[in-house]
């Protein structure tokens, strides 16, 4: 068994972003890795809270001063186990349900290709075709403020939007698809995390496939297949799902893409700070 440690080094601060604390998504098993421990900076209260509907837990971090900033450590082993069953439940929020244009021309997609493992490969071609891969403003995103993914022809996108776009429409489909996110370390030799990453697992039949358009895209590589890693490098998974939801202190803590630790205001939204530093021991 190999043992793995990650840290977490913020940048910023709580006074920076008037937040009262940090949460940070402690991690999930998978065949290849498993979450062992998460250690954080000494005079830090922390609160271990779990999300109601999948039980996926998070640590709260309340600063001894507004001005402190965090280094965590997270710890993982090889001796991983299969990603739970409840990865691939809907949640049935708008970041996961298709509209209903999308939801039909997905079904006809995959009816065309013949149903099976063929439908979710035709699926994904597809998702491939509509986009290039690009940063948009959150302003700009075609998803935002909608009541379900809304089809959409062509368009820049990120990991986080392509595979909003493909599980909403492999789910439309009936296909039991699960979305992870994770810290991805590529073959840079100082071991610093390109960034925040998520991917599509999907399950038909017994089948396993991961598909990462994402990276194919990155390297310019037109030809998506189910591989977990065609950027080589590693990945440390923290989170299934989208749209969690974690009581604390009275109200809601939420996170539409649960994965690098965010600020929580007073009145519990979650925000972005800037970019960790996320190194690979």
């Amino acid at each position: 068994m190999t043992i793995k440690t990650i840290t977490v080094e913020l940048t910023d601060c709580a006074a920076t972003h008037d937040a009262i604390a940090l949460i940070v998504p402690l991690g999930i098993d998978t065949e290849f890795q498993r979450f062992q421990a998460c250690e954080v900076p000494k005079g830090w209260v922390v609160t271990i809270v779990a999300e109601p509907r999948t039980g996926q837990r998070a640590a709260v971090l309340q600063p001894p001063d507004p001005a402190s900033r965090a280094r965590i450590v997270q710890t993982f082993s090889s001796a991983g186990s299969a990603l739970s069953d409840d990865a691939f439940l809907p949640e049935g929020t708008a970041l996961a349900t298709a509209a209903a244009e999308l939801a039909t021309e997905a079904r006809s997609i995959a009816a065309r290709a013949g149903g099976g493992l063929a439908g979710i490969a035709a699926i994904v071609a597809d998702t491939n075709d509509r986009f290039a891969y690009g940063e948009l403003p959150l302003t700009e995103r075609w998803y935002h403020g909608q009541g379900a993914v809304p089809i959409v022809a062509c368009t820049a996108g990120n990991c986080i939007d392509i595979n909003t776009y493909l599980m909403a429409s492999l789910r439309a489909a009936n296909y039991q698809a699960a979305y992870l996110t994770c810290y991805f370390f590529d073959d840079n030799p100082d071991g610093i995390a390109s960034g925040m990453h998520c991917w599509v697992r999907t399950r038909h039949d017994g089948v396993i496939q991961d598909w990462d358009i994402a990276h194919f895209k990155k390297v310019g590589r037109s030809d998506i297949s189910a591989m977990m890693n065609p950027v080589p490098g590693q990945r440390f998974a923290l989170a299934y799902g989208r749209d969690h939801v974690y009581p604390w202190r009275g109200f809601d803590i939420r996170l539409p893409t649960p994965s690098r630790p965010m600020w929580v205001r007073k009145d519990g939204t979650a925000i972005w700070g800037d970019p960790p530093v996320v190194r690979l021991a």
